[in-house]
């Protein structure tokens, strides 16, 4: 419920659930303390909100051991949406499943406004104010991730590998107002309550809509331009089928047959076929189980597609720069006698292009090649700190 300023207008709703394990006794007890510690904080730098801080104890956490993170990310998402929270902060005293770094606290995921925080290596600090302080700062750069904060080395998104109640713990004055900006967005109400949209193809034109500028900064905060280079058997996929087809003289011939215009159509199917066979075939459209019409889980959908396609396309033009260079490495004369051209000066830019659209095609199945977990992962994951 919004409540009047001095003025006599409604403070928004910022609605945060911590979601605990019910059987996780030092992580309840924890998420007390944050959550009078953290309202404290935000009440005091953002008072033109109404903060409310909800701790749901569940009995259906997974029982893994160590948790991976993406598992409960995808469980707090969920919770988001049953209970109509803004934002879910997921808590652990169990060390988490790490993928990309050596060791992690905390993932958040800008995709799904969740983030996962484990007490573990906090924990390990001996002195309790140093423990605090640590998970406070972790809490708050995690969070600051969500609210469109990049890293900063003189704010609390400061990057670091073990959090150990090191300053600085508060977000810089421009990010606090950047924040700010960003919360009076997410405080407007959901597209459900204001337009009753039955279409299912309407309301999710509607999200864009109103969505597009968040959409476009959360597919740019996350790894989606250098992500496909973290997948081992995508990579070895496209490698293998790029040598073969530079030693194939058939592949120079049909490069030559293939005019300029067609290879255009021909690139810009082959990338939404990979696309489209990645999404599905690693069930990534299942991210977001909820299968109500609302906000939140269309708009994770669209993030989670359209970082995808920037993956796709950033890795067809590293593929292009590579066959490029490839291509005037190699003598001319020999190329241009494969693709049967005779004394004609070989087109290196055309050829590149083929190469790179042939690479994507072999990596769509390089990729249906890898973990599911793995490359949701990848995409789900905005950092792990």
């Amino acid at each position: 419920m919004a409540k009047n300023n001095d003025n006599g207008t409604e403070k928004a709703l910022i609605n945060i659930g911590i979601v605990v394990d019910a059987r996780d006794e030092t992580a309840s007890i924890w998420a007390k303390w944050l959550v009078e510690q953290l309202k404290e904080e935000v009440e005091q730098i953002f008072p033109q909100f109404l903060w409310r801080f909800s701790i749901l104890k569940r009995r259906d956490f997974s029982r893994s051991v160590p948790p991976d993170p993406l598992n409960l990310l995808e469980f707090g998402s969920d919770i988001k949406i049953e209970y109509g929270f803004d934002y879910v902060l997921v808590l652990t005293s169990f060390p988490l499943k790490s993928r990309f770094e050596q060791g992690v606290s905390g993932v958040p995921s800008n995709m799904l406004e969740t983030v996962v925080i484990s007490l573990a290596r906090i924990l390990e600090l001996k002195d309790r104010k140093r423990q605090e302080k640590a998970l406070i700062s972790l809490v708050k750069h995690c969070l600051g991730h969500l609210w469109g904060l990049e890293h900063n080395s003189e704010s609390v998104m400061r990057p670091r590998k073990f959090w150990s109640g090191e300053p600085p713990f508060d977000w810089s004055q421009q990010e606090k107002r950047h924040i700010y900006r960003h919360l009076r967005d997410i405080a407007d109400p959901r597209v459900e309550e204001t337009s009753p949209i039955k279409s299912k193809w309407k309301f999710y034109i509607k999200v864009l809509s109103l969505e597009w500028s968040s959409i476009f900064k959360d597919v740019l905060i996350s790894r989606s331009v250098l992500m496909m280079f973290h997948l081992g058997r995508f990579i070895a996929a496209t490698a293998v089928s790029i040598i073969f087809l530079f030693l194939s003289a058939e592949a120079w011939e049909m490069g030559a047959a293939i005019k300029s215009g067609w290879l255009d159509i021909i690139l810009a199917g082959v990338i939404f076929a990979s696309i489209i066979s990645i999404y599905f075939g690693q069930n990534l459209q299942v991210i977001s189980r909820s299968d109500r019409m609302k906000e939140q889980a269309v708009r994770s959908r669209i993030v989670l597609f359209a970082t995808l396609f920037v993956g796709m396309v950033s890795f067809w033009i590293s593929l292009f720069i590579i066959s490029y260079l490839i291509i005037n490495i190699l003598p001319e004369n020999v190329l241009a006698g494969w693709a049967g051209m005779g004394g004609k000066p070989l087109p290196a830019f055309h050829f590149s292009k083929l190469m790179a659209t042939f690479g994507v095609l072999a990596s769509a199945v390089g990729g249906n090649l890898e973990e599911e977990q793995d490359i949701k992962a990848l995409l789900v994951y905005t950092e792990e700190t």
